[in-house]
């Protein structure tokens, strides 16, 4: 009887932890995205940006971030649209942080976008 306790706690302790594991990681998904700011300062590492372009290089994520959020607020459920939407306000993105860009800083970031579209393309479908 005690063996079959033993085993039916066990195997309840088991559940609870899985079903904590499960939450921590359906969690740990939805904040994965990282702030405008922390992009900017990656970016800065990765192209050698001064720290008064990294603050307008955030300034302009950030202005693009709150524009996403209301367009896929919008476009709920029109895939299509959502994607020509988000496409578009990426492209203008894109050329508002080249605009306080040099020459160089652009070329390296252009190098930056394409690394970033390559591990898009060769990631694992979601399954939504």
């Amino acid at each position: 009887m005690k063996s079959f306790a033993h085993r039916l706690l066990v195997l309840v302790t088991m559940a609870f932890v899985a079903s904590l594991m499960q939450v921590a990681f359906a969690q740990q998904g939805q904040g994965m995205r990282m702030s405008p700011k922390a992009r900017a300062d990656t970016l800065a590492k990765q192209i050698g940006l001064d720290t008064t372009t990294t603050a307008k290089v955030a300034a302009v994520m950030e202005k693009y971030q709150k524009i996403m959020m209301d367009k896929r607020n919008e476009l709920q459920g029109d895939m299509d649209a959502m994607r020509a939407a988000m496409t578009e306000i990426r492209d203008n993105q894109t050329k508002d942080i080249k605009a306080l860009l040099t020459k160089e800083q652009s070329a390296k970031y252009d190098e930056v976008l394409k690394q970033q579209q390559q591990r898009m393309q060769n990631r694992a479908p979601r399954n939504n």
